[in-house]
């Protein structure tokens, strides 16, 4: 995966996120590495929702050990952790 398909994944995550999670924080203020759990943007309906999000637009399962705030702390670790299950999945 290339720099430029970081960037795409990571535009694509952060309009989900800005559009459709509706956790009142103004849609600028949700930037690559903003702490989405501090911010309250994620919570537990929200974050079913992007794991839902994650499954069906880039079909990647995150599996439990993985459900972490550490990967789930900012966009930007988000769209890491997407890589790397999509980098594992295709190395099967």
């Amino acid at each position: 995966m290339t720099d430029l398909d970081r960037a795409v994944l990571l535009d694509q995550l952060l309009r989900y996120v800005r559009e459709e999670l509706e956790a009142g924080v103004p849609s600028d203020l949700i930037t690559p590495d903003s702490p989405l759990l501090e911010m309250g943007v994620l919570d537990s309906v929200r974050t079913a929702r992007l794991l839902a999000h994650i499954r069906t637009a880039y079909d990647v399962r995150v599996p439990p050990v993985h459900m972490t705030g550490e990967h789930f702390r900012t966009p930007s670790t988000i769209t890491d952790l997407i890589l790397l299950l999509r980098s594992r999945a295709a190395s099967l």
